[in-house]
């Protein structure tokens, strides 16, 4: 991702346009993934391009600032970037609204079995948050789960223990 696009998604979300609006207007480009060759397509006329766009929020019933935000992408010629700019879009509203996405890695099923307790532990950690849980598996942990929040990791496999046991009787 671009500055331009993380730059271009804050524009999109201080249009107020509502979230779902913009989720449509996204299966809308990744439906038909034709149509963003033919917005960014330079032999196409900015013209042809405002009418095919005014025939998509016709019909898909696209809010008129949302609309325009897309003319206004093309325009400026960073249309090709607007599956990145959503992707950020959902990233700053979900800042801008307290939501902390984590994802869980576990070893195998019956590690799953506490994932209410991570849920719990995460939202005491981070009180201010809305806690959304991914799941994933995968058998190299040996045991136990994995918990990524951003940038941070708590690591509570067998793989990670003995890595640090390693550690601490090695002194590296």
């Amino acid at each position: 991702m671009t500055q331009k696009a993380v730059n271009n998604a804050k524009v999109l979300y201080r249009l107020n346009i509502s979230r779902s609006d913009v989720e449509e207007a996204h299966k809308i480009f990744t439906k038909a993934p034709f149509l963003l060759e033919t917005l960014t397509n330079p032999v196409v006329s900015e013209e042809a391009k405002e009418v095919v766009l005014d025939k998509i929020a016709r019909q898909s019933g696209m809010p008129e600032l949302l609309e325009n935000f897309m003319k206004m992408m093309c325009r400026i010629g960073e249309i090709g970037q607007i599956t990145d700019i959503f992707n950020c879009y959902y990233e700053y509203w979900d800042k801008m609204n307290h939501i902390l996405h984590a994802k869980v890695i576990y070893a195998d099923d019956k590690a799953k079995e506490e994932k209410e307790a991570i849920q719990k532990q995460l939202e005491s950690i981070y009180p201010d948050e809305k806690v959304v849980l991914s799941e994933e598996t995968d058998a190299s942990l040996l045991g136990g789960y994995v918990v990524r929040v951003g940038y941070e990791e708590y690591d509570h496999s067998y793989e990670g223990k003995l890595r640090r046991l390693e550690k601490k009787l090695t002194g590296r």
